[in-house]
């Protein structure tokens, strides 16, 4: 009989790449997408979360908290994929604001960021 959390991690990890590659067809991104507009503009910031969401604050219920990983304040991590459509904005980074004081927006004139304008 296989215990109950190893049957929850498999069902999680079985939804999370049936997630992903539905999104990686639909996209042709393997990563997050940013799609969340705000005043107009695609924030950098989306990076750390879209839709209200802020994921380094994200945990676990209770009853899975030995499965959350501690926050890593110096951790760095840039995308390898984004969105394919006509000025869609470039792949998610975020780190240290040691390292990313400001956060800007997708410039679509300019078909980069612009921090000058944050």
């Amino acid at each position: 009989r296989v215990p109950e959390g190893v049957r929850y991690g498999v069902v999680n990890a079985i939804m999370f790449l049936s997630q992903s590659y539905k999104e990686s067809i639909q996209y042709d991104a393997c990563d997050e997408n940013n799609w969340e507009q705000v005043n107009d503009r695609f924030p950098l910031s989306n990076a750390c979360g879209q839709v209200g969401m802020s994921y380094q604050d994200m945990h676990c219920r209770e009853d899975e908290a030995y499965m959350e990983c501690p926050v890593r304040a110096e951790m760095e991590q840039v995308a390898l994929t984004n969105a394919g459509w006509f000025q869609a904005p470039g792949p998610f980074k975020c780190g240290p604001r040691s390292k990313f004081p400001l956060t800007g927006f997708w410039d679509y004139d300019l078909g980069r960021e612009n921090n000058d304008d944050a």
